[in-house]
C-alpha cells in the first residue's frame, strides 16, 4: 500500500548494465539469456534467464530496504509453502548504477492488476499472508508502508476522499463520501494498538500474481518489514471480490470483528489510492470493491 511518488527522475536500466552488474556480481548467471524488462514507478524488473529476474529499483528511496531485505527474508523462506519471488541474493551498486539490486527466482504469470485473481483464488491467498504474518525478531526493521495505524492516516485519507468524489465510477456512479466517511471512522475506533509482525508492505495488484485468476505467488519484497497485518489484507481484500473475502480470512485466521472494521479502512484506503493514482487497470479493480461495499451511489 505504498504511497511513495519520488520525485527524482528514475534511473534508466539497460540490457548493457544488467549484463556488466551480473557478470561481475554473479558469474554463475552470466550465462543466461538477459529478457524483457517490466518497469514501475520505482523499480525495474528484468528476467534472467528462465528461472531467475533481477529488480533494480530506479531512485534513491528504497536503497536501504534492497540492500538489508534479502538477509531478513531468508531464514523465512523454508517455511512459506506458497509460490514466492523474494530476494534470494543482493547486488552491489556499479558501473554506474548507484544502488543495491536483488536476484529473485521468477514466476512465470500475469499479475493479478492485468488478470485478476478469481474467487476459488481468496483461500491461497489468505494462507499465504498467514505465513508472512510471523513473529519478528527484536531487532526487525519496520516496514515503512505498513507500520502504521488508521488514525495516522486520516489527513491522506481525507485529501484521497475529496479529490476521489470528483471522479466518476463506471456507469457515471459517484463515491458516497458521507457512507466512506462512516467505515473509516469505525476502523479508526478499532485500530488502536494494532499487533506487529512482519509484513508484505505493498500487496497491491502488481506485487500477487495470477495464472488464470488462480493465485500464483508474491513478489516485490522491498517495502517488507515489521508492522500492522491489517495493511496486507486490507490490501488483499482489493485482490478478490468482496463476497470471496469471508474465504481468505479463514484461511487467514482469527480475525475478529475489530480487526475487520480495521482490515475494511486499509481496503477504503488502497482502493483510493488505485482510483487517484489513475492506473486503468488498479483503478477498476478498486471501483469493483467500492461497489460492492456500497460506498457507490447509482
Amino acid at each position: 500500500m505504498a504511497n511513495s511518488e519520488p520525485d527524482e527522475s528514475p534511473f534508466v536500466i539497460t540490457d548493457e548494465l544488467v549484463i556488466a552488474l551480473i557478470q561481475d556480481q554473479f558469474p554463475d548467471l552470466a550465462h543466461h539469456e538477459i529478457g524483457r524488462h517490466y518497469k514501475l514507478d520505482d523499480h525495474t524488473s528484468v528476467r534472467v534467464g528462465d528461472e531467475y529476474g533481477a529488480i533494480f529499483p530506479t531512485v534513491a528511496h528504497w536503497d536501504q530496504n534492497y540492500a538489508r531485505n534479502a538477509a531478513f527474508i531468508k531464514p523465512l523462506l523454508p517455511l512459506w509453502t506458497f509460490p514466492w519471488s523474494a530476494p534470494l541474493r543482493t547486488g552491489d551498486p556499479g558501473h554506474g548504477y548507484p544502488y543495491h539490486w536483488v536476484i529473485s527466482k521468477w514466476i512465470s504469470a500475469s499479475t493479478a492488476g492485468f488478470v485478476p485473481l478469481r474467487p476459488e483464488a481468496a483461500a491461497p491467498l489468505g494462507d499465504a499472508l498467514r505465513q508472512i504474518h510471523h513473529a519478528a525478531p527484536a531487532d526487525a526493521p519496520a516496514s515503512a508502508t505498513a507500520d502504521v495505524t488508521i488514525a495516522q492516516l486520516t489527513p491522506e485519507w481525507e485529501s484521497l476522499l475529496a479529490a476521489v468524489a470528483q471522479i466518476d465510477a463506471p456507469e457515471h456512479r459517484l463515491l458516497n463520501a458521507d457512507v466512506a466517511t462512516a467505515l473509516w471512522e469505525q476502523a479508526a475506533k478499532a485500530d488502536v494498538a494494532p499487533r506487529r509482525t512482519w509484513t508484505h508492505g505493498n500487496l497491491e495488484p502488481r506485487a500477487v500474481m495470477s495464472n488464470q485468476g488462480e493465485f500464483a505467488g508474491v513478489v516485490l519484497w522491498h517495502t517488507f518489514g515489521v508492522g500492522n497485518p491489517a495493511v496486507d489484507l486490507g490490501a488483499a481484500c482489493i485482490l478478490i471480490p468482496t463476497d470471496a473475502r469471508a474465504t481468505m480470512l479463514k484461511a487467514y485466521g482469527k480475525v475478529n470483528a475489530r480487526a475487520l472494521a480495521a482490515i475494511q479502512g486499509y481496503e477504503l484506503l488502497a482502493a483510493l489510492r488505485y482510483i487517484k493514482g489513475g492506473d486503468p487497470f488498479l483503478s477498476r479493480l478498486a471501483w469493483e470493491r467500492l461497489i460492492e461495499l456500497g460506498v457507490v451511489d447509482e
